[in-house]
This record gives C-alpha cells, structure tokens and sequence, in this order.
C-alpha cells in the first residue's frame, strides 16, 4: 500500500509539472525574447512600473505590459531601422550704423557684428511590422512590494495552427471544438494584493 501510494504523490507532482506553464516572471527571470526550440515557441516578457495600486493602476500597467511585450517580438522578427544626420553652419554678418545730430554737429558711431554657429542633428527610427497570429497572454504577475506587473507573451507553432483552424470554423470550413483561451486576468478587488496567473501548458 505505501508503494502504491508514493507512486501517486510522483505521478501527481510530474502531473502538476505538465500542466502549467513555465514561470516566465519569476524574479530570477529576464525580460526579452525567449526562444524555445524544442517546443517550436518564441515568448516575450515585459516588466513594466505600476504608478497607482489600484485595479484601474495595475490594469493599465497590464495593457502596456502586453503591448510592449508583442512588439519586443515583432522587433526580433523584423526590423528596419533608419538614422540621418544634418549639419547646419551659419555665418553670418551685420553692419549699424547710428547718427546722430546735436548743436556741435554730427555724431556717428558705427557696430560691426557676426555671428557663427554650427548645428548638428541626429535622427535615428526603426520600423517594424509582423503578423503575430496565435499570440496567448501566458502568464502575469504583480508585486505588491515592487509596484510591478509582469506579463509574458508567446505564440507557438501549436497556437498558430489553431488559430488557422478557429478561422476555418467561425467561417464555417470545419466542425468546432471547444479548447481554453486562458483566464481571466483582471484583479477582483480595489485593493490589489501580489498574486501570479499562468496559462496551462497546453499550447
């Protein structure tokens, strides 16, 4: 019986392991794009300050969290940056000249100037576009104590497939299965407490 039963504790633990997904916000974690080739996915993670620790503060710290997470991925896939550079050099020369009349007779003074300068300007920009097809929210966090919200972003060649084929059924080119689309992410409560979601190792 005590066989049978530390098989299932092992059994359970490698179960639970299977299930969730890795802890992309971990504190030991960087941010960036990570490339996990055995398991054909590219998962983004962004870490971004949360000014008011509210739901309204630490929602809107989500949602740029996300935005910022997926476009650190489109820069990975493709990216075009331009740079110029302009120089400006002004010379220039003036000449016054004031008169002026009194009982003795005429004054006139006479002020010379110039002025030089020289102006450099420097513009750099990137550009980048991709089709992020299939992109999951796959896991947040938030630290109470850090101010801080952290969000992971990824898309695998699993989740590009199905959302090829969810196309195709809400066209009505296939039969429709039913398969998790994540959690829902939004704190529950005004005053938000540290807490982590991670999307289940599914796809």
């Amino acid at each position: 019986m005590r066989r049978i039963m530390t098989g299932c504790v092992a059994l359970a633990i490698g179960f639970s392991g299977a299930v969730y997904a890795d802890a992309y916000c971990a504190q030991d974690s960087s941010d960036g794009v990570i490339l996990d080739e055995p398991r054909s996915r590219v998962v983004s993670v962004y870490r971004q300050p949360v000014k008011f620790q509210d739901r309204s503060g630490v929602r809107k710290a989500t949602v740029i969290a996300q935005e910022r997470a997926k476009g650190n991925i489109v820069r990975f896939f493709s990216q075009e940056q331009s740079t110029s550079r302009e120089i400006e050099e002004v010379d220039e020369g003036g000449e016054e000249a004031t008169r002026i009349v009194d009982s003795n007779g005429d004054l006139v003074t006479r002020t010379i100037t110039r002025n030089q300068s020289e102006i450099l300007r420097q513009l750099d920009a990137s550009f980048a576009v991709s089709n992020l097809k299939g992109i999951l929210q796959i896991e947040e966090s938030y630290d109470k104590e850090l101010s801080e919200v952290c969000v992971a972003m990824g898309f695998s060649a699993k989740s590009t497939n199905m959302a090829e084929k969810s196309k195709g059924w809400m066209e009505g080119k296939g039969n429709t299965t039913t398969t998790s689309s994540g959690v829902s992410l939004e704190p529950s409560s005004q005053t938000v407490d540290s807490y982590t979601r991670v999307r289940k190792d599914d796809w």
